[in-house]
Order: structure tokens, then sequence, then C-alpha cells
């Protein structure tokens, strides 16, 4: 296979339970195709956090429903002051009606037609407050609950792949079995919140084989609790080998007002006012402007079938005077590639694993050549006066957890707007929400901090293998490895806050047992730029066609 040395086997997944192949098959199709009629689901999540701060974050579409008791109002003009909410109350009206008595953490049914209310109602309640001539005064500290709507992605795909045969639970117990059985990915990362520990994502994605090493930056959530130090914890959840060459936390102290992102590079960003594009035009015409305002779930799944590389376009008005610009995403791969993958890597059969060692060999160049020409990075363009120029190609994040990007644009092109162009090859990649910031560079700096500890479930501490960038690794080669890291926080200036990110570097192998002979004739098609792309979409017909699934084709030929 000397011919197919280039071509990587570099990012997630493989489907090696034959016995359940149809049907699981059938069910990913459906689980990671958007969903474009009927029925969906929502959830109301109960934040932890209540404070004037919480409640400022909200952006200004979300709806809020306040209740006192058993009374509801909806309440509009909200502001927020150091310890007051103030605000005008009015009866309920009949689009908000349905969603007053909603119970927290149940999945509650909505149709398309009213996603753009059901997923933007907040409920505040309140044991107290001042209530005059329709103006309301609250204090903060007689917040008693925030529930925030979010998609339940869970029951709405149980409820089409299984709504003919039962239950939501035994529903929800197939979703993770589909999770369980295509997922194999880079290094899963948690930290701790309060008593246990919260996932956050993968890091380093797409680094399938040592040229590929590469530096990851994840931005890690700190809880009120976390005043003097933060606890991560790095886990090996699957058959691969996981080299780990470097762990450190990223610390950026700033301003309440602004979000602070770190860029591929590690440079950070400060986004002080994130405008939504107006508009979002992917290929073949479709409008996803409104699913692309906020992270609610509504996304943009690069799913028109007809076409191999699949694009959007976002338009961002110019600031008279702007010079500086920075998109931001909210995105994450999609679990449809993982199990695309592991249809790919089957048809080497016996000599996998041969294959997979000679590629440590390949350089690098050749490795990401291979890539781009799959689509399977995110790439990031921007018009100018001589055409689309290549800005960014970002790398895997994985298709457990949504990740916050910042990528800066040369802004200085563009006369009254902005025009970003993202590419990817057909469903291998979600975006949740888009926006552009053009607020002038602020100076940021960014400490490093080595990790105070790292122990193994061993109890050895692993701190030496992870404090430089060298040729010393923290190998998890079992499933079950996990190492505990944890790092103390500098002190925080007065009237500023902290955001956080785990630096990480490294690279990770897959573990295969395939049998058999090879496919040589399939395998060398993949070597042609664009191939892997068509065999996405060749799948997708191909169950689509199996299951006389023929109208949602249709449908999603935009």
């Amino acid at each position: 296979m000397k011919a197919f040395n280039h071509s990587p086997s570099w990012f997630l997944g493989v489907f090696r339970f034959s016995e359940v192949k149809q049907a699981i098959s059938w069910l990913v199709l459906l689980a990671f195709l958007p969903l474009a009629t009927g029925c969906n689901y929502y959830r109301l999540k109960q934040e932890k956090e209540l404070s004037a701060e919480k409640v400022a974050s909200l952006p200004n579409y979300k709806r809020f429903i306040l209740h006192q008791g058993t009374n509801a109002w909806e309440l509009t003009g909200l502001t927020v002051q150091e310890n007051t909410l103030t605000g005008k109350v009015k009866s309920v009206p009949e689009d908000l009606l349905s969603f007053v008595n909603v119970k927290p953490n149940s999945s509650i049914r909505y149709k398309n037609q009213s996603k753009g209310v059901a997923l933007h109602v907040v409920h505040l309640h309140v044991n107290e407050m001042a209530l005059a001539n329709e103006q309301v005064v609250i204090p903060v500290s007689s917040l008693k609950r925030i529930d925030i709507a979010d998609k339940d992605t869970g029951a709405t795909v149980a409820s089409y792949v299984l709504g003919g045969i039962g239950g939501l639970a035994v529903a929800f117990a197939l979703v993770a079995v589909i999770a369980t059985l295509l997922k194999s990915s880079c290094p899963f990362v948690y930290v701790k919140n309060g008593n246990s520990y919260q996932f956050v994502g993968e890091t380093y994605g797409g680094a399938i084989f040592s040229p590929l090493e590469r530096d990851d930056y994840m931005p890690l959530p700190l809880s009120a609790a976390q005043e003097s130090k933060v606890q991560v914890k790095i886990t090996n959840e699957l058959k691969e080998r996981q080299y780990t060459n470097l762990a450190q936390l990223l610390v950026v102290q700033h301003a309440p007002h602004v979000k602070v992102l770190l860029d591929q590079q590690g440079k950070a960003h400060a986004l002080q006012e994130i405008l939504p594009p107006v508009s979002a035009v992917a290929t073949g015409g479709a409008d996803f402007t409104p699913e692309l305002q906020a992270q609610d779930s509504a996304v943009w799944s690069a799913s028109n079938h007809q076409v191999n590389l699949n694009s959007l376009v976002l338009r961002f008005p110019k600031p008279a005077g702007a010079k500086e610009a920075k998109l931001v995403l909210h995105a994450q791969n999609t679990l449809w590639m993982d199990y695309l993958y592991g249809e790919f890597t089957k048809q080497f059969g016996g000599i996998y694993n041969r294959w997979a060692e000679k590629q440590k060999d390949v350089p690098a160049a050749e490795l990401y050549r291979w890539q781009q020409e799959q689509g399977i990075p995110l790439l990031v363009e921007v018009n100018t006066p001589t055409g689309w120029q290549v800005v960014e190609k970002i790398p895997p994040v994985g298709p457990l957890a949504g990740r916050d990007l910042v990528i800066p644009l040369p802004a200085h092109h563009a006369q009254e707007q902005v025009q970003v162009r993202l590419s990817c090859g057909f469903m291998f990649w979600q975006i949740d929400q888009a926006g552009m910031d053009f607020t002038s560079l602020l100076p940021l700096e960014v400490q490093k901090i080595a990790a105070a500890s790292a122990f193994e479930g061993s109890g050895q501490n692993m701190r030496p293998l992870l404090v430089a960038t060298d040729q010393v690794y923290l190998r998890q080669f079992n499933v079950g490895d996990a190492v505990e890291l944890t790092f103390a926080l500098p002190q925080k200036p007065k009237d500023q806050v902290q955001t956080a990110f785990l630096h990480t570097r490294g690279y990770y192998e897959h573990i295969r047992e395939y049998t058999g002979l090879p496919n040589l004739v399939s395998l060398r098609a993949f070597e042609k730029p664009g191939h892997f792309i068509e065999f996405s979409r060749q799948k997708y017909v191909q169950f689509a066609q199996e299951n006389n699934y023929q109208s949602f084709m249709t449908a999603h030929a935009q």
C-alpha cells in the first residue's frame, strides 16, 4: 500500500459491531441529519449561578417570564445594575402561554414553527419584588431560580427514530448505544465542578499519528468554587493509545464585560460586542440566519447532499473605521463523521495496523494536505477585492461537545461589509452560532501555569511528563486510564474576572483488530481529492434509498 501512504487514518471513530450494523446505520442516519419537519423537544436547564452577571450575560433576544409563587408575567426591558434587576411586566401574551407551566429537566415538545420562541425562553423565579404601575424592581438576592430553555437533542432524535416502538427511556438508551458503538476519538477532558467532574470536550482532535502532533486550547468553565485552584481530568475511554506531551493552564485576567477566547495559535482576543450575521446563506440558497443567532442547538450542518463541498456565506455590516474583525463560532464535528471514517478504515482489513505504522514516516505536510483535500478541516475564508482569501483551517474539535472558536480576520479589505465563507465536507461539521466582533484589540496577558500535581490512578505523580514540550509523554494506552491535574489559580485583581484554558499538546493512535483481505480498489480511490466527501454522500444516499426515505432527501436538497 505504498501508493496510499499519504492518505491518513487521522481522526474519529470505527464501527466494528457487524451483527447490529443495519439497525445502527439507520439510527445514525436519522440522528445526525438535520430534521426538516415534525416535532422537536426542548428542556429547561436550571442555572447554578444566581447573580446579576449571569442575568446580564443573557442575550437581549431572550424572552423572560417572571414567576412569583403561582403568578407569572412577561418581563420586558430588563436592565441589570449591581444588586437590582428592573423592567416592565405585563400579562403573559398568547405566544408564551404554553411555556409558563413547564417542569425543569423534563423534555417538552414543540413544533418547528414555534422554535423561535421555545428555544429563547428564560424563567426567572423570585421570592420578593416591588411592583408599581407595571414597573418591577427585583433584588438580585431574591432570585430563587433561573431556568433557560435549550434544545433537547437526545429526545428529538429519539422521537424520530423510535416514535412508533416505545417510550423515551428506551430511546435514550439506544441513542447512548449509538454514541458508544461509533465513538472513537481523542482524549476526553473533564473539569471539577463542586464534588463531581463535568465533561468539557476532546483535546488535540485529528492528531491521529505522531507527525500530526499539535497544540489545543480548550476553554474551561470556572465556577465560583474555583477561586484558588482548577482540577482537570484527562482520560482514555476508548481503544486507542494517547500521548500527551504538555498540559498547562492558561489564565487571562480581564474586565467583566469582556469575553476572551484564544485562537488556533494561542493568542488571546478580547470580544466586547459580538454582532450576529445579517445573513447566512448555504450552498443551494438555504437561509440559516435564524439558526446562527444563538447557542440553541439549531445548526447549520453542511447537509446539502447534492454537492461535495458544503459552504455557508456569512455577511456582517462593518462599522465605520473598524480596523479589526474577529469571527466567533460555536462549532463541533458530527458523529456521522466518526461512523464514516470507521467504514473507510475497515476496508484495510488485516493490513490496517501495518498501514497505520507507515503513516508515522509520512511528512506532516502530506498528511495535512490529504485532510484538506477531503474537506475535513473547517475552512474559513474572507472575501477581498481580489477574491476569497483563506484565513484559517480549523482542525477537528470532536462531536461530543461544542467549542467556542475565534478567528481574527483582515477587516481592512472590506468596504461596507465583511463576508466570510465556511466550507467543509458533507456533514462533517455543524455550526450552532456565528458572530463578529469589530472592537479594537485590547492588551491581554496570558499567564502560563504548570500543574502543581498530576496523579494517575496508581497514585503516581506524572507532573514531570507534562510541564514542557519535549519528547517525554504521558502515555495512556488502556481504557480507563486517567490523570487528575491540579492547577493553582493566580490571585485575581479587584474588579476583574479570570478566563482559563487548558493548553495541551499531543497525538493518539487507534487500536484496531481488523481481519481479512483489503479492498485495494476502493482504497486507491481515496487518494483522489474530495473522494472522502463523495464517500459520505454515497453512504447518505444509500441509506436513504434502502429505507425508502426519498422524501427526506428531497427536503434537504437545499
